[in-house]
């Protein structure tokens, strides 16, 4: 029997999906057996338009391209239902279908978003803190439909209600995006929550990232506009065929506003909430709209409304409080309380306010840390105050903040009289990715380590990659994700989450005339003139090959390639005649370099010990190399030969720059860090195999003088590990790594972090907070080690685009006796288990037949991919999809290459 396919796809969502953006959608499914050599796939689709009744179309395709198979069939139209299957056959045997996908495409002609954008007909404050309104419509349904769609966005954010229940789990939609290069539209399936008679819709609107206050120093507001509104487009279809709508407008008078019990509401300060002002049943029929004010309309370019490539921000899991503790009382005797969450990440506390009398206030405060008084730690958040006030009707209440985010682990509650564990809801929230990555050993530090950075990651892929939750900035800073996303595509499906970024990416290139600093760019302080910066803008490469090193998506390379292009043509004209890239930026800091090395003084990030110029010369050359890849993946050729030439260019000027020659095997460089020569191993940039030799030497030297303290800010801390492992110093990789002074990675876990730090020293040694003005407890950039993690510990990588050829190569050490490592790529779950065993174990040793300790591996591979098992002493040997155990011998003093 030929087992069906399962994991059915289309495009990179997970599972089924409404309102996809694009007629001809790829689609994707994985075996879970090999599969006879005569075998085909039969791949079935149920289309259904609306008034046009259900077809069907049938495509026999090969095996082989059940990854981002393009579609087969005549493009979909507007509002177009698919469900499709696949199944196996072969010339004597029919195997089962596969559960299908079911998806619906969205509006994709412009002159379809008939809606308009609706909102407050009275003058408002010009800056931030306004009072959010809330807008309502009726209707009247004759018939039960069939089928029912909403189309909604925003400008600002918006929620909607539909006969006095919320629609769909998503929160701050439409996320956050260039507004005025595009805008989401999400689409929602409303048929269970109509009625046959009277209906109503409600919506809450708030300034979120549109018109809020966004951004550190001080930061700007208005940035996008100054007016939010609604768009709103509710679709039914009867039996019949027949289909009717309801646009938001402002012309037939059905629409209304007030202002709402959301007092003011800001992504960074937080959210007031009045109760009083509550209006029950705003959002069901035959509620008494009489003195509610029309509507007014906004003017939008509708071509500039898109339907999404990711998944919005949704709730994943709660958390309980681990201590709930009276600390004092207020002058009127109502409680100060301390909650201690146990987990530092994004998320919204739901409480129950009891015993309050109508007007009294209680505020609540949301810190990551405690100082050593136990006191909140609100100096490093600025202006990001994470304040929310909920004010009391009289009646006891649950209530969570509907437009704001925070990030935190310990709050600050005044003003309850009585509060318990029961009495507080804690919910995690971050775009929906389906997570795709695992790793676990027997170093609890490690594991800690790990799902430290899966914790910082949820809290920082918020509609955009943010570099931190929780002060004044949560910006796309485009460093720490051109550093990350390697370990984040395997931790979780990120592809279209990052596909959506890079289109933004690639506006802000065009509008500005470079890679700004952060996406989506605002203006502000020292950051408001953006120039070209090594690491920062080569996110335009790094980012896109790492998109598709993970996923096999050809599309992004193209998506982002005129990006590319630009992003390296501009900086090939900053170099010297010598092919260096030392022209100042201009810009007040120059060029950002080694970002926060650890001995760079605390306000003061930028001074690395590294040379600047040596660090974007070095990327420069990374960038050309890849773009060489990229160019020729897309079949341009042309453009291929040219960075080749460019790369050898700046690689000589590299080595006459930066490389001090010595007699053979003491080659120096000028920049004697462990970040140069990280760079210098892993991007090729020594003349030759001895002086790559000659460089890790130096490296497990300098490594070994600072006593397994690291020495690397933002742009060598990905490399160092992997360049102490490509030159054989196993010894100094894990002394390194499993370091626990400070500074190293393993000295927060001892400091009792639950998420990664910007700083390796955000929280001092006595326990205090870093006096660097720049300090988070909750960034995800130095996580970026758990892709050596994964590589190297674990043992698996990618060795072709999508994981088609895989790399198995775990290099135990450092007394990790167990690590089991799995992803699941596009073909299915890639998964490696491996234990050693010493040769003090005498059955171990006589079963290995030398003096050897053993190393046992399972190792799984997904059908329709090829493993290379890769050990340190013995030929590749090739496995294709399956389970194998393996037994190999063992030294952990003989793991060099």
């Amino acid at each position: 029997m030929i087992a069906a396919p399962v994991n059915m796809k289309v495009e990179h969502f997970d599972g089924d999906v409404l309102g996809i953006g694009t007629a001809t959608p790829r689609l994707s499914w994985q075996y879970t057996q090999t599969l006879p050599t005569n075998a085909k796939v039969e791949l079935r689709i149920c289309r259904r338009k609306p008034r046009h009744g259900t077809g069907e179309d049938h495509a026999i395709i090969s095996v082989a391209d059940n990854v981002l198979l393009p579609w087969q069939f005549a493009p979909l139209d507007s509002r177009e239902l698919v469900e499709a299957m696949v199944r196996v056959i072969t010339t004597d045997d029919v195997g089962e279908w596969s559960e299908p996908i079911r998806f619906d495409v969205g509006l994709l002609q412009p002159h379809q978003r008939v809606a308009d954008f609706i909102g407050p007909s009275w003058p408002e404050f010009q800056t931030d803190h306004r009072h959010q309104p809330i807008v309502r419509t009726e209707f009247d349904l004759p018939r039960k439909p069939v089928l029912a769609r909403l189309y909604l966005t925003a400008l600002g954010l918006v929620e909607a209600e539909l006969n006095g229940s919320k629609v769909g789990n998503d929160v701050l939609n439409p996320g956050w995006t260039s507004y005025d290069n595009r805008v989401e539209c999400w689409t929602y399936d409303v048929l269970d929550q109509l009625n046959i008679g009277r209906n109503a819709m409600g919506f809450w609107l708030a300034d979120g990232w549109y018109r809020g206050r966004v951004g550190f120093d001080g930061g700007e507001a208005n940035v996008w506009g100054d007016r939010i509104g609604v768009f709103a487009q509710l679709e039914v279809t009867y039996a019949d065929g027949t289909r009717q709508s309801w646009y938001s407008n402002s012309s037939d008078e059905q629409w209304k506003i007030t202002l709402g019990p959301i007092t003011r509401s800001n992504m960074y300060e937080g959210e007031y909430y009045d109760a009083r002002l509550e209006q029950s049943g705003w959002s069901m029929p035959r509620f008494d709209d009489s003195d509610w004010k029309p509507v007014s309309e906004i003017p939008f370019d509708e071509h500039r409304i898109e339907f999404p490539v990711m998944e919005a921000i949704q709730p994943d899991g709660t958390n309980t409080p681990s201590s709930i503790e009276r600390i004092g009382e207020t002058d009127d005797g109502r409680g100060i309380w301390m909650i201690d969450m146990g987990q530092n990440c994004s998320q919204r506390m739901n409480i129950h306010f009891r015993g309050l009398s109508a007007g009294q206030n209680v505020t609540i405060e949301h810190v990551e840390v405690l100082d050593g008084n136990g006191e909140p730690v609100q100096r490093i958040l600025h202006r990001g105050v994470q304040r929310d006030r909920y004010t009391s009707n009289g009646c006891d209440s649950w209530w969570e903040p509907r437009f704001t985010m925070h990030g935190f682990r310990y709050a600050r509650i005044t003003g309850l009289p009585e509060l318990t564990v029961a009495d507080v809801r804690c919910t995690v929230y971050h775009t929906a990715m389906e997570r795709t990555g695992w790793f676990e050993s027997s170093n609890p530090m490690v594991n800690a380590l790990h799902r430290n950075t899966v914790w910082a990651m949820k809290s920082n892929f918020m509609s955009i990659p943010t570099d931190c939750p929780q002060r004044d900035e949560r910006v796309g800073w485009t460093a720490d994700i051109a550093v990350f996303a390697p370990t984040a595509l395997y931790l979780y499906d990120a592809t279209g989450f990052l596909r959506n970024w890079m289109r933004d990416v690639s506006f802000e290139q065009r509008k500005t005339g470079t890679v700004p600093f952060y996406i989506p760019y605002v203006p502000m302080g020292i950051w408001s003139d953006p120039a070209a910066i090594a690491l920062w803008g080569d996110a335009a490469v790094l980012v896109p090959w790492a998109v598709y090193m993970s996923s096999g998506d050809t599309q992004i390379l193209s998506e982002s390639y005129d990006c590319s292009i630009a992003w390296m043509n501009e900086v090939t004209g900053y170099l010297s005649p010598d092919g260096v890239w030392d022209r100042r930026p201009d810009y007040a800091i120059g060029q950002l370099g080694d970002w926060l090395d650890p001995q760079a003084p605390p306000e003061e990030p930028d001074r690395a010990m590294t040379a600047k110029e040596l660090v974007a010369t070095a990327f420069y050359v990374h960038s050309c190399d890849l773009m060489v890849r990229i160019a020729n993946t897309l079949g341009r050729r042309d453009d291929a030969e040219r960075f080749m030439k460019l790369a050898e260019h700046a690689r000589r000027g590299f080595r006459a720059r930066f490389i001090v020659t010595g007699t053979g095997s003491d080659a120096r460089m000028t920049s004697d860090t462990q970040c140069a020569y990280a760079l210098a191993i892993m991007f090729g940039l020594g003349d030759g195999a001895a002086q790559e030799r000659s460089f890790g030497n130096r490296l497990a030297e300098l490594v070994r003088l600072a006593d397994g303290r690291i020495g690397t800010g933002f742009a060598g801390t990905p490399f160092v590990l992997p360049a102490l492992t490509r030159t054989g110093h196993m010894d100094e990789a894990y002394a390194l790594f499993l370091s626990t002074k400070c500074p190293s990675w393993m000295y927060q876990i001892t400091m009792g972090a639950t998420t990664t730090w910007e700083r390796w020293d955000s929280m001092l040694p006595n326990g205090e907070v870093n006096p660097g003005g720049m300090t988070s407890f909750n960034h995800y950039a130095l996580g970026s080690v758990n892709d050596w993690v994964h590589t190297t510990v674990g043992g698996i990588a990618p060795m072709e685009p999508g994981w088609k050829r895989i790399l198995v190569a775990p290099r135990p050490g450092g007394g990790i006796t167990h690590a089991a490592t799995s992803h699941m790529s596009p073909y299915g779950m890639v998964g490696i288990e491996w234990s050693v065993t010493s040769a003090k174990d005498a059955d171990r040793a006589e079963t290995a037949g030398c003096d050897d300790g053993l190393m046992s591996i399972h190792l799984t591979v997904p059908y329709g991919a090829i493993a290379v098992l890769r050990l340190p002493g013995s030929d590749d040997v090739e496995y294709p999809g399956g389970d194998y155990d393996i037994s190999v011998p063992w030294r952990e003093k003989n793991q060099s290459v």
